[in-house]
């Protein structure tokens, strides 16, 4: 049975891991590389929807939080937005991106937004709606200002 000197005891090791966590420098950089090409979205409404939902991962305009510099969480959020922009990056148009299939079946399915995003952004919890809408703008803008693409992945 615990005691409560035992329970100090953890405690106290528990906040000391935590800070010692946070000078692990993974996931501090927060940069914001340069935009190479940005694209052109084919509405405003289209535009309004990923920055709420996508943007912050799929971008180089993150928008980084206050929370962002706290590790264990920026460990998670660093390792989505390198992940996110490696895969589709709205401000690198110029450079391949997946093709517009394989970005209509990740929203379509629920992979995107993914959960632990929707789960502190409200604006990307989307409607069914408002998921509609994203799909439509999204092949509406690779139709009107297509990328170079990589296909689909299976």
């Amino acid at each position: 049975m615990f005691t409560r000197k035992a329970a100090g005891k953890v405690g106290l090791g528990l906040l000391v891991l935590f800070g010692l966590i946070q000078l692990v420098p993974y996931g501090h950089a927060h940069s914001n590389p340069p935009v190479t090409k940005a694209v052109r979205w084919d509405s405003a409404r289209t535009a309004s929807i990923v920055k709420g939902a996508c943007a912050d991962c799929h971008s180089n305009l993150t928008n980084w939080r206050w929370y962002s510099s706290i590790a264990p969480g920026s460990w998670l959020i660093q390792n989505d937005v390198s992940g996110g922009r490696d895969h589709l990056n709205f401000s690198r148009w110029n450079h391949a991106q997946p093709s517009v299939n394989e970005v209509v079946r990740q929203i379509s399915s629920g992979g995107m937004p993914p959960l632990q995003y929707k789960l502190i952004h409200a604006d990307a919890r989307l409607s069914a709606a408002q998921k509609r809408e994203l799909i439509a703008g999204i092949k509406r803008t690779y139709a009107k200002d297509p990328p170079p693409t990589r296909g689909d992945r299976g």
